[in-house]
């Protein structure tokens, strides 16, 4: 069995490459909300947008130093913002398979709480997209219910029992 040494640290400027990269990959936008590729300059508008959120735990996932994918967690602008917050993560193609996601939801839950910057984490996730539903499962979340969001049918996921 092969170790992977999976970090997760905070995504800075250097970062917006291997986003926009990863973000555009084949076999990434189908679970995408926009289901096509983005532009360079679309891309920069949200990236500038989400460095400077504050109800945004932005983080790369690193393989053995190796930056792999991306998981962010966002907190809505409501009073009680802090009680949850939804995961979105997407790993680079040559990673998929490999337990990355498994430990980066897994790490990425437990920063959260620790950070105290929520203490829930919640998704939606397209119900064929069983990659990461197995992923999520492995990672201690469960399935909560089916749910609409822009249109398209999602999975509820949770970390909480």
């Amino acid at each position: 069995m092969v170790t992977m040494n999976i970090t997760l640290r905070k995504v800075t400027d250097d970062d917006s490459d291997n986003l926009l990269s990863w973000r555009n990959e084949d076999s990434t936008i189908p679970w995408m909300g926009q289901t096509r590729r983005l532009t360079v300059e679309e891309h920069n508008q949200w990236f500038i947008k989400a460095l400077y959120d504050q109800n945004l735990l932005f983080l790369i996932i690193e393989v053995d130093g190796v930056a792999a994918g991306q998981i962010r967690y966002q907190r809505s602008n409501a009073p009680e913002a802090n009680k949850a917050a939804k995961v979105s993560i997407n790993i680079a193609s040559q990673y998929h398979g490999k337990g990355v996601a498994t430990l980066a939801f897994a790490k990425g839950s437990a920063l959260v709480r620790s950070s105290n910057f929520a203490q829930s984490v919640f998704a939606n996730v397209l119900p064929n997209n069983f990659g990461s539903i197995r992923a999520m499962e492995k990672a201690g979340f469960k399935k909560i219910k089916m749910v609409v969001v822009n249109e398209r049918k999602h999975l509820l996921m949770t970390d909480q029992e």
